[in-house]
């Protein structure tokens, strides 16, 4: 159920996924119409919302104060919704989980199966947010726990557990650099890079590296979406930087692969669960916590293994070695 009007959701999603297409296809809905309903309401207030660019829709000044009103607008609904549950002596027990899009993919969902076996009358709720979006999902209480590279430490929110994760450059099978066991940032400045923006935190750290380099590296472009940059990755046209969650089943497939970066010393990137130090401790709650501590824990040492281990498997057709 909602009471506020469809655009909010729409411009939401778009703003999340930087392009029209992948926010209709996360909303079930048609590209047109969230076109028009953001063309409809950037008439209306006669602003710009979206910066419309090859590489995506990127937020204006404008659309970053209305992102604001709308993130608070639709927490506090869920919220409401929540209390009125309550009120009318509902037992469902809503917990908000919020993290990157990359989370939905294959780190969270063993976890939301176990939940809602041992609690069947708990909901859930994901949101894709980002950067200082998280810190502030938490301190707003809009979400009970967050899942988020590589947190700053800010007051009233606590870290409950670190893992690191191998950071690596993602490229299509056929890329020339796909047979190496591992590669330095230089190495990638020979070809066009796809870089996550700012809202990652991992973007400072290559933004960091890329800035000691005497060469100008190809910047071909930039997304806060792991579909998006998937998809120009896909098509052979760069190399990307990340760690496997959200690609997890690419690269299992062989459709993806990555090569360990190392400058020269291996990247990580610190994977942490957070949550407010105001908390509610419901018994489903503790439990959600406590899956997603083992599902950490079993996660970072998989893909840290995986990485260390990289090797070429024997009879594959190209000899390119593959993460196994």
């Amino acid at each position: 159920m909602t009471f506020h009007a469809p655009f909010l959701r729409y411009f939401r999603e778009v703003a999340n996924c930087g392009s029209v297409r992948l926010a209709a296809r996360q909303l079930h809905i048609s590209s047109s119409a969230v076109n028009r309903q953001i063309l409809k309401v950037e008439d209306e207030l006669a602003v710009k919302l979206f910066e419309r660019t090859a590489s995506g829709m990127q937020l204006t000044p404008a659309g970053h104060v209305l992102a604001e009103h709308v993130n608070r607008t639709l927490s506090d609904e869920e919220r409401c919704l929540n209390d009125l549950a309550e009120l009318r002596g509902e037992t469902t027990t809503l917990l908000t989980i919020a993290g990157q899009e990359s989370v939905i993919a294959e780190f969270l969902p063993p976890v939301l199966v176990q939940l809602h076996a041992s609690y069947p009358l708990a909901g859930s709720s994901f949101k894709a947010a980002g950067g200082q979006d998280l810190n502030r999902l938490l301190l707003e209480h809009a979400a009970d726990v967050a899942i988020m590279f590589d947190p700053q430490d800010e007051p009233g929110i606590q870290n409950l557990l670190s893992r690191q994760l191998p950071v690596g450059a993602i490229v299509s099978p056929g890329h020339p650099l796909s047979g190496q066991r591992q590669v330095s940032i230089v190495d990638c400045t020979e070809y066009p890079l796809i870089l996550p923006d700012l809202s990652w935190p991992l973007r400072r750290i290559l933004d960091d590296m890329l800035r000691q380099l005497d060469k100008q590296p190809t910047i071909l472009t930039t997304s806060n979406s792991v579909e998006f940059l998937r998809t120009m990755i896909d098509q052979q046209l760069g190399i990307g930087f990340q760690t496997a969650m959200g690609i997890e089943n690419r690269l299992s497939s062989g459709e993806l692969v990555l090569i360990p970066l190392a400058n020269p010393d291996p990247l990580y990137q610190q994977l942490s669960l957070c949550a407010s130090t105001g908390n509610k401790q419901t018994e489903p709650n503790r439990y959600l916590l406590t899956l997603l501590q083992d599902r950490l824990n079993h996660y970072a040492d998989h893909w840290s293994l995986r990485s260390a281990n990289r090797h070429c498997v024997p009879g594959t057709a190209d000899g390119h070695e593959r993460l196994t």
